[in-house]
């Protein structure tokens, strides 16, 4: 009997099921007050707007989070002696599309609202644990081909499987970015989702060969 070593890998591509708006609010000034109130001012305005998509069915999700104000010291333009203060109020709202046929309209409001956003393309959890059940299944299979191929060059065939270890398991999509810059709306292609596994497999042979079963 010999004992084989194999790894198996499967790979499969989907398209995306939802898209998570990702807007972040930077408003900076001298005046404290003026920041808090601007930052403030979009942060609902963006907020409120989530909610108009969930409630017309088209988000599933969305999180606002508190704001934050810090201070930032820089030299004024010209200047290795001058310090300039300025205070920056930021926040984050997210918002998970479900219609994902609006994508580039939100992702074009938000941007000339005066927001920062980004987009981030994911399968629903149910769906995305059932790709990965299947690229598991995969993985093993290859896994074992690998192994009976090295069994048959020898001579002899698989007997059993000592064991199976994962060896790493991924999926994403790749993310968009947009600045917030006002301007007609951007085609965006919906991103597929890799879904990978990966195993590594011990296996024992029976000491016959295929021919000799």
């Amino acid at each position: 009997m010999t004992l084989i070593h194999a790894a198996g890998t499967s790979e499969a591509h989907y398209p995306a099921e939802r898209a998570t708006v990702t807007a972040r609010i930077s408003i900076a000034s001298r005046d404290r007050a003026r920041s808090i109130a601007e930052a403030t001012a979009l942060h609902n305005r963006i907020a409120r707007r989530a909610q108009e998509l969930r409630t017309a069915g088209d988000a599933t999700w969305h999180s606002a989070e508190p704001i934050s104000t810090a201070t930032r010291k820089s030299f004024a333009e010209g200047s290795k002696t001058k310090v300039v203060i300025e205070h920056v109020t930021a926040s984050t709202v997210r918002i998970k599309l479900s219609n994902l046929g609006i994508v580039g309209e939100v992702v074009a409001e938000l941007a000339a609202a005066g927001a920062e956003t980004r987009v981030d393309w994911s399968l629903t959890e149910r769906f995305k644990r059932q790709c990965e059940r299947e690229a598991r299944r995969a993985a093993v299979n290859d896994a074992r081909d690998v192994a009976e191929d090295y069994a048959a060059a020898l001579g002899e065939r698989i007997g059993r499987v000592v064991s199976v270890s994962d060896a790493h398991a991924a999926h994403g999509g790749a993310p968009m970015r947009a600045g917030s810059a006002a301007g007609s709306e951007a085609q965006i292609t919906i991103a597929e989702i890799t879904v990978r596994a990966s195993v590594k497999g011990e296996f024992e042979t029976s000491g016959h060969s295929a021919a000799e079963q």
